[in-house]
């Protein structure tokens, strides 16, 4: 089969672009291969984007990769030309370089700190430029603008708050009306003021006097409270002389003879003894039928006489008690008389 030169033409210019693609895929893997990334994070980010370059004393270095925005901070991810070795110390800053707010990030690398992974996550310096400026401006244009209508509001006032001059005048003549009650009501109270003073100075000395008397009353009660301390001292002195006397006494009488014969003999036992019989005799004396009584030698003792006896006037103790209600004195002789 013989092929036409136009095929041949074609097979060609489709070895040449596959040629070309094989070696641009081979320099793409290549430049992948040798290409160093690192990762900063940015309180403010500003207008840096993606394709933004990245500097070393003024030199491209790489440019910024992706952007990751975490809540409170952005992370940026940066891609080197070529392997870079970073240390420890190394300042990543976020710097504004042209008139129209464009943005790239200057890299200040340290050479003697320690050498950090790739994967590390850098923090960046964010330096305000003109397109900041531009919005600070704005933001302090907008307070000016707050600050001039709160001026205005508190010099002119409107239609529902009053001027600052219509309020002190309105103060001023509150005032002056107060003065002017406090004066005609000083005025009238004076009186008053200067008979509750007067009261005020009778009650003082009222007090003075009562306090002298209390001082009075209080020394007297004092020495008569003294007094009656040393009669309670005598007294309880007394006391303790009449116990030791009475101490003496019991003493004394423990070692008397007499007592220890008393106490350690029976004659008084036996004579109590005897008292015991002759009561019993005598009680045995008694006739029951006919209420008698007999003495040792037999002869009838009589139980009731009518002598002394009366029964019609007044007994000896009425006239006893009649005549101590009169404040007579006893006879100082002769038989007291019987009921």
């Amino acid at each position: 089969m013989k092929i036409s030169d136009k095929a041949i033409g074609y097979f060609s210019l489709l070895a040449l672009l596959g040629l070309f693609a094989g070696i641009a895929y081979g320099m793409f893997e290549a430049h992948e291969k040798v290409t160093y990334k690192a990762y900063v994070d940015f309180k403010e980010l500003g207008s840096l984007q993606p394709e933004d370059p990245v500097v070393i004393r003024g030199y491209t270095v790489g440019t910024i990769g992706k952007v990751t925005w975490l809540g409170d901070r952005a992370r940026v991810e940066i891609k080197f030309d070529e392997p870079r070795t970073i240390r420890e110390g190394t300042k990543f800053n976020n710097v504004n370089y042209a008139i129209m707010g464009q943005r790239r990030l200057e890299i200040v690398p340290n050479k003697n700190g320690k050498v950090l992974p790739e994967d590390f996550i850098h923090q960046g310096n964010f330096e305000p430029g003109i397109a900041e400026a531009l919005r600070y401006m704005e933001d302090v244009n907008e307070q000016l603008n707050h600050v001039r209508e709160v001026i205005t509001l508190i010099t002119e006032g409107d239609s529902t708050h009053k001027s600052v001059k219509e309020i002190y005048e309105t103060v001023m003549q509150t005032t002056e009306g107060i003065l002017d009650n406090a004066d005609k009501t000083l005025d009238k109270l004076s009186p008053a003021i200067k008979q509750l003073v007067g009261q005020l100075n009778q009650a003082a000395n009222s007090v003075a006097d009562m306090a002298n008397q209390v001082d009075t009353t209080v020394k007297v009660t004092t020495d008569a409270l003294n007094e009656k301390i040393a009669q309670a001292d005598s007294a309880i002195h007394a006391i303790t002389e009449g116990t030791k006397k009475a101490e003496q006494i019991i003493a004394t009488i423990e070692s008397t003879p007499a007592v220890d014969k008393l106490l350690n003999t029976k004659d008084l036992v036996d004579r109590a003894n005897d008292l015991v019989k002759k009561t019993q005799a005598l009680i045995a004396a008694i006739d029951t039928k006919g209420v008698k009584m007999y003495d040792d030698q037999g002869k009838e003792v009589r139980l009731f006489t009518w002598k002394n006896t009366n029964l019609i006037g007044k007994t000896a103790r009425e006239k006893a008690k009649l005549r101590a209600e009169k404040g007579e004195s006893l006879p100082d002789s002769g038989p007291a008389e019987s009921e």
